[in-house]
Order: C-alpha cells, then structure tokens, then sequence
C-alpha cells in the first residue's frame, strides 16, 4: 500500500467516523422515556393495582357494612339472602341488668340470714361438700364412686389440703 492510498483510506476512514458523530441523532431521541402504560409489562401492572385497590377497599369498608347488617333489620331483610342469615332474635324473656342486680342482691340476703341461723356450720358444710344438692345417694353410684367429687377421695379424707 502507497502513501497515497494509505492517505486515501484514512481520509475515508475518518470521514465516516465523522458521520458516525456529527450525524448520530440526540440520546432524547433514540431512548425515550416510556409513559406509565405503554411498555409490554404494563398491562400487568394495571392489574395489580387494580387487584391492590379493590382488596384496600373490601378492607376499609368490612366493618362499616358488618355494623349496618348487624344493627338494620331492613337492610339484612334486603340484601342478606335468608339461607345465610344466622342471626338470632332476641328473646322477649331477657333479664335487664335492673332485674339481675335485684337477683343477687336478693341471694345475698338469704345467704346472709342462712349464715346467721346456722346453716353453714362446719358439720353441715363437710356434708355438703361430700354429698350433691339434691342428688339421692344410690347404692350403685357410691359403689362405683360416681357420687364423689372425686373417685379417688375416701369419706374420712380430707377434701382440702390445709397447710
């Protein structure tokens, strides 16, 4: 190779270098910025937040809609299909807390006049701890032991451990 065709491919190499460089279009254009949406995954990812905000949602509304179906007679009668409606209706015959406030204040006080006409005392307790109230002593079941508080525990044994 002469000089002459040695310059020659150097001038031509380095022209076409220099096309390369001046002609070669901005980075901006030849790598856009993808938009959310138009890549090929993108599709995916409207699922998902879709899937995401529909399980927020059932999560934030739950208990609002259990208080109403709970609390509204017309709105379970409306919505709730019969065949899934477990609820309970309230009986008529419910005690008040007035009504059982009465009840044991009114046990109290037998208790208290049994306790000072003598009903419990330690003769009549040990019996009761022996025996069932209002249970007859059969003779199969003290056979078997089945009247006992415990099958194992004699009638002369004490029950509680003293220390």
């Amino acid at each position: 190779m002469s000089s002459a065709e040695r310059e020659a491919a150097l001038r031509d190499a380095n022209e076409k270098m220099r096309q390369y460089y001046v002609n070669r279009p901005p980075m901006h254009v030849v790598k856009k910025k993808r938009k959310f949406g138009e890549g090929p995954q993108d599709g995916a990812h409207f699922v998902q937040l879709a899937a995401v905000s529909s399980f927020l949602c059932a999560f934030l509304i739950t208990p609002f809609l259990g208080r109403k179906i709970a609390r509204d007679e017309e709105f379970r009668k409306k919505f709730i299909p019969s065949w899934y409606d477990f609820t309970i209706e309230k009986p008529d015959y419910a005690w008040t807390r007035q009504e059982l406030h009465e009840q044991m204040i009114q046990l109290q006080n037998e208790l208290h006049d049994r306790a000072i006409n003598g009903e419990f005392t330690p003769e009549k307790l040990e019996e009761m701890r022996r025996q069932f109230h209002g249970k007859e002593q059969s003779e199969d079941a003290s056979r078997s032991g089945w009247d006992q508080l415990h099958p194992g525990v004699d009638d002369d044994e004490d029950i509680e451990e003293d220390d």
